[in-house]
């Protein structure tokens, strides 16, 4: 699935909120982008081109200082600025038909309606204007801790699932700003970084229970012992004079968390020479001697990635670290389904391909092993935990007899009446004798969820197996399979598959590599948290790169 794709998907619950938007007083024009006439400047002196602007809210004045530099002669440039953050930053984009947004990180590009954004290097699209690394904040002892489990992200995330630690999280709600989604998706992204995609849905969903979201517009800053705020550099450097003694500022030993302000013209800008020479210009003046002090003056590091002067800046420990990657479009979306149960609305098909009764799934030393069966069940009851009233939710069990698999719940709306039935079934879960029928099910279940596709949810069949019946070895059979899945699929009705693999690392690789054509996620799990994991992973979205 495409970035743009899953954007859309994730925009979900943007556009619900939409009709308030527009009660605001946010009218829609007639398209993404009309040609607007003359703007009026401060002193009353009419330009010929008018730029329509979306910026984040942290670098406005600094947009606003880089256009007063274009107000001068015949040929002025009058710069509207729009300021607006995170998810619904997106929306304002066709609302006042924008000739550039400028969202303070790379990753909301997948946000933006399909087609709306210029190709990259197209008007220096995609370049980045200002940066800000973000820092862990709190107090002395915490920061021990942090400095003791490594000094890093990875070390954060880790106490954050030691639950017995006393670390607590404070973040912005990453759905409203860079500040929130940048910084918690840097704890997601050290430990996928570490340990892999669906480690990272599951250490993400852990913090949740210990993290205090801020939905307004201050920073996170930490108000209890045991608290790390994640908060920006531009956020902190004027507080630093006035700050408190007892504050300690951890910039990441192993990445640097880091803010990206980057430049993203539309492409029907792009494609008027008018506005893209005006456009041009105004990329042009965030190095002037205005653009520049503007940049600093809101507290942000130009390309230059020197930091501004301010009082007491020197406390702020510099980032030497490499700075992680721009967070992808499935990144994202697991950070949004953590947060928001909206994000984790799917039509989700669940395929059970469980016969062993021994083999029992590893677990650490002093603790139970559990028998597959009874991790698939709790994995089972809290994926329909996680999951909104609204979504859709099926389970089949793989059998004997004809066609080798049974329908135990058709894929129905979730409510509090299915929930219970889901979960009643789910109790009645055996450990049954292994026989064919897995490849078979994949297929009907794929052209159930196809057939019955619907376009406000990820559309997804899961299967769990521990391949008893050996399905993974009979290279006919999966090839065939691989040939049906593709005569099945229409690109315009996009389904995941996503298999995990109990204890299986040999039939996982097998699978893994066969399934490649149809673009099959398969992992192998090995203890009950890989299985947790693995469905975390699926009610994120299922979403993979």
């Amino acid at each position: 699935m495409s970035k743009h794709q899953a954007g859309r998907i994730a925009l979900g619950t943007l556009f619900r909120g939409l009709a308030l938007l527009l009660a605001a007083g946010l009218v829609a024009g007639a398209g993404w982008y009309v040609l607007r006439g003359a703007g009026t400047t401060g002193d009353g002196r009419t330009c010929p081109t008018t730029l329509r602007v979306v910026a984040a809210s942290s670098i406005a004045n600094a947009v606003s200082a880089a256009g007063r530099t274009l107000r001068a002669g015949s040929d002025c440039v009058h710069v509207d600025t729009t300021n607006a953050d995170g998810r619904p930053a997106a929306a304002q984009l066709s609302q006042v038909s924008a000739d550039v947004w400028i969202p303070d990180d790379a990753a909301w590009d997948a946000l933006a309606p399909p087609q709306f954004l210029a190709t990259k290097g197209t008007l220096n699209a995609y370049d980045t204007l200002a940066t800000s690394p973000i820092y862990m904040v709190t107090d002395p002892a915490t920061a021990e801790k942090i400095k003791v489990a490594g000094g890093g992200w990875l070390a954060l995330a880790n106490l954050l699932n030691a639950h017995t630690s006393g670390v607590r999280l404070t973040v912005r709600n990453p759905a409203m700003s860079g500040d929130g989604m940048v910084a918690a998706g840097a704890v997601g992204e050290a430990v996928w970084l570490d340990k892999g995609m669906d480690t990272s849905s599951l250490a993400l969903a852990n913090m949740l229970p210990v993290t205090r979201t801020v939905n307004h517009d201050l920073a996170a800053t930490p108000a209890a012992p045991g608290e790390v705020g994640l908060v920006p550099e531009y956020a902190l450097l004027a507080t630093l004079r006035l700050a408190r003694t007892d504050r300690r500022y951890i910039i990441g030993a192993d990445h640097t968390a880091l803010l990206r302000y980057t430049w993203l013209p539309s492409a029907a800008a792009a494609n008027n020479p008018k506005r893209a020479a005006a456009l041009k210009r105004l990329y042009a003046a965030f190095t002037s001697q205005e653009g520049k002090r503007a940049l600093a003056a809101a507290g942000l590091r130009g390309p230059d990635n020197l930091r501004p002067v301010f009082d007491g800046a020197d406390i702020l420990p510099e980032p030497t670290a490499k700075p992680f990657e721009v967070l992808g479009a499935h990144h994202v979306q697991h950070v949004f389904a953590t947060w928001d149960p909206e994000d984790r609305r799917s039509n989700l098909l669940i395929i059970v391909d469980i016969a062993g009764t021994s083999g029992s799934t590893s677990a650490p030393p002093g603790t139970t092993r559990q028998q597959p069966i009874d991790v698939l069940k709790q994995g089972c009851r809290q994926l329909a935990d996680l999951m909104p009233v609204g979504a859709r939710l099926g389970l089949w069990e793989v059998g004997t007899g004809e066609p080798g698999y049974r329908k135990l719940l058709p894929t129905d709306r979730l409510d509090d009446t299915t929930r219970t039935t889901f979960t009643r079934s789910v109790g009645n879960l055996t450990a049954r004798r292994a026989g064919p029928g897995l490849l078979d099910a994949i297929v009907a279940g794929y052209q159930s969820i196809r057939d019955d596709w619907r376009d406000d949810m990820f559309n997804q069949v899961f299967i769990i197996t521990d391949d008893q019946h050996k399905d993974s070895a009979d290279v006919q059979a999966v090839d065939e399979m691989v040939r049906r899945l593709t005569a099945l699929k229409d690109p315009d009705k996009p389904v995941t598959i996503s298999i995990a693999v109990l204890g299986k690392k040999d039939a996982a690789d097998r699978l893994k590599e066969s399934l490649k054509p149809v673009d099959v996620y398969v992992d192998n799990a090995v203890t009950a948290d890989d299985v947790q994991a693995a469905f975390i992973h699926v009610v994120a979205g299922g979403l993979h790169e």
